[in-house]
């Protein structure tokens, strides 16, 4: 056989027994083979098996904060979902200022149309800087405030209809100027830290001092008003106690010097007589003033003298009367005082406590200082029935030196101190 026969037939069988191999490796198609299932076995715990449920979880934003978030973090960020936006709406600031041109046209004023103010919670989308209120005579407000045109307009009503008319009846002319302390300020009520945000925080509020009339007359809050009803009666409390103080102690060495001297007779001996106690004076405690109350007349204005057993020598600015060693004595003069009036003690009226007391229509007989401290009364009880809230020297110390006036929304009843 030659060579290429040889090298032929040797491939042959090489291809045969390839192919016979992967015969037997892949089952033919015609016949499938039998597969036979291995018997199954016992389970054990080994071989339970355990199915993990798959949580669907959100691709993580760029802005997502890592987990666990701080309680400061999520107190933070909740505080900041209700911080209000720090711009108006475009509807809020023409709407707001539809309503401020034709208040201002219905009204004499001299005010300047400012930015809208957004602070948060605070501002006002139309405030005005306002100048100047009404016409012969005009009425500066000095420094000029910032306000709501609603405030505006409540200032002007107030000063046509009210301040105008008791200027020329209590002053003998009309007021040509406000001078004013506080308007716009981002702070809650009394410039606390917590509580409810002022109407100040909103432009919807003015803080008063007092008023000048054309012939340079000045009612001021702080200088004309008189001592306040809510002071004279803490004053008449704190002697009250005081008195009270003083009589329980005498009472207490009383019975102590009493209890000594039944001890020694009990023992037959005798002890020296113990020093005399302090005399006992005679009290009305329980009365108004806890002690005597007697009317003097003194440059022609009628004065209630209070005489307060066991204090000392005391008197409210404007008394003429020396009180004794042992007594604390002081006047009520209505020149003086923000307390009852001499219409009301003739008439036994009680004043409110808490309201400012009205002054007698008449100006027969009144000091200068008399009709200063009428007018203001007369001006903030006008107030009252003009704004929402109307605060002075009987409401509380924070405003003992102005007038506060407001508009702030009261369903129910305004607010008058």
């Amino acid at each position: 056989m030659s060579i290429a026969r040889r090298a032929i037939a040797q491939s042959l069988v090489t291809a045969l027994s390839l192919v016979t191999a992967l015969a037997g490796a892949v089952p033919a198609l015609s016949e499938p083979k039998q597969i036979t299932a291995p018997a199954a076995k016992p389970a054990t715990p080994a071989h339970i098996p355990i199915e993990v449920p798959q949580i669907a979880t959100k691709p993580a934003s760029p802005e997502a904060k890592a987990f666990p978030v701080t309680i400061p973090e999520a107190k933070a960020a909740t505080a900041a979902a209700k911080i209000p936006p720090q711009t108006w709406l475009a509807t809020e600031i023409t709407d707001a200022k539809s309503r401020c041109t034709a208040i201002l046209k219905r009204i004499q004023t001299v005010a300047i149309l400012e930015a809208p103010i957004k602070e948060g919670a605070c501002g006002t989308p139309a405030p005005i800087q306002l100048i100047s209120i009404g016409r012969n005579p005009e009425v500066a407000l000095s420094p000029p405030v910032i306000v709501t045109c609603e405030m505006a307009e409540a200032l002007y009503t107030w000063m046509k209809s009210d301040v105008q008319p008791l200027a020329k009846k209590r002053l003998g002319a009309e007021v040509i100027k406000i001078e004013t302390m506080s308007s716009y300020s981002c702070r809650n009520a009394y410039g606390r830290k917590g509580g409810k945000l002022s109407e100040h925080g909103v432009a919807n509020a003015v803080d008063i001092r007092g008023f000048v009339t054309a012939a340079g007359k000045t009612a001021y809050v702080l200088e004309h008003w008189g001592t306040p009803q809510r002071e004279i009666l803490a004053r008449i409390a704190a002697e009250k106690a005081k008195a009270e103080k003083l009589a329980s102690e005498r009472a207490a060495a009383e019975k102590a010097a009493q209890a000594n001297q039944i001890a020694a007779k009990s023992k037959g001996t005798a002890i020296a007589a113990p020093g005399e106690p302090p005399s006992a004076e005679s009290s009305t405690l329980g009365a108004p003033a806890s002690g005597l109350v007697k009317r003097t007349i003194s440059d022609g204005t009628s004065r209630v003298t209070v005489t307060l057993p066991g204090g000392r020598d005391e008197h409210i600015a404007g008394s003429d009367e020396a009180g004794s060693d042992d007594d604390a004595t002081f006047s009520i003069s209505p020149s003086k005082l923000g307390g009852p009036k001499a219409a009301q003690r003739s008439a036994g009226q009680k004043p409110v406590v808490g309201v400012a007391a009205p002054v007698a229509a008449s100006q027969a007989g009144l000091s200068e200082n008399e009709r200063r401290e009428a007018f203001l009364h007369d001006v903030h009880a006008s107030a009252c029935r003009v704004f929402g809230t109307t605060l002075g020297p009987e409401a509380n110390a924070a405003h003992r030196n102005h007038f506060h006036v407001d508009l702030a929304n009261r369903k129910s009843i305004k607010i008058c101190e």
